[in-house]
């Protein structure tokens, strides 16, 4: 069972860097004064996990800022009901990302697939190219998002924390609540769907 699992991200071999526990050290000290009935310390954790919440929704919810808001809000406000219950085995952010997720399961099941802006994929300024290879990079780019938005979200979501995110195989696991090895071949498969994609896309171009 997943209550059983040892936290990955404090596995022997995954110990926490001293700013990552001082991190987590703070955001027990804020939930704490949460549930003691300060309000300023409920925003704070707002202030400090929005902005990431809501990027890591909108590559989710394929650029539609729209959902990504309101799913951010939600998340937030379901934290803040259920503050009771996080029992503090994993970090307020991975506790916080379920919370949003399985809400997001149910809402983007609904939803068509919305283009992201070049700007959603790409958002780290990178030195002065030349014309031709910038449209290059931006035919690949588009290339890759269109079909990542057309893969099953599983495979997006796992896509989206480990490429855009940066998250690690541990950090993964601690989120989805299941195996480093489950993690692993996951992303196996996901990265053999994208690419199979990819070609689909490129075969259908030719045509």
């Amino acid at each position: 069972m997943a209550g059983n699992r040892a936290d990955p991200a404090t596995s022997k071999g995954h110990e926490p860097s001293a700013t990552t526990a001082r991190t987590d050290d703070d955001d027990h000290a804020l939930v704490a004064a949460v549930r003691a009935g300060d309000g300023d310390a409920f925003a704070s954790l707002v202030d400090r996990y929005g902005p990431r919440l809501h990027a890591s929704l909108l590559h989710l919810a394929a650029g539609d800022a729209d959902t990504a808001a309101e799913l951010t809000q939600e998340a937030f406000v379901r934290a803040f009901e259920r503050l009771d219950r996080f029992a503090g085995r994993s970090t307020f952010y991975t506790w916080l990302y379920r919370l949003a997720r399985n809400r997001a399961i149910d809402v983007l099941a609904r939803k068509r697939p919305v283009a992201t802006d070049n700007e959603r994929l790409d958002a780290n300024p990178r030195p002065a190219v030349s014309p031709a290879a910038t449209l290059e990079r931006t035919e690949t780019r588009e290339l890759v998002r269109a079909a990542l938005d057309r893969l099953p979200y599983e495979q997006r979501e796992l896509l989206i924390m480990r490429d855009f995110e940066g998250c690690d195989y541990p950090c993964i696991a601690d989120r989805l609540e299941v195996a480093l090895g489950t993690v692993k071949s996951r992303l196996h498969r996901a990265r053999r769907a994208l690419r199979d994609m990819i070609g689909s896309q490129l075969s259908g171009d030719d045509l």
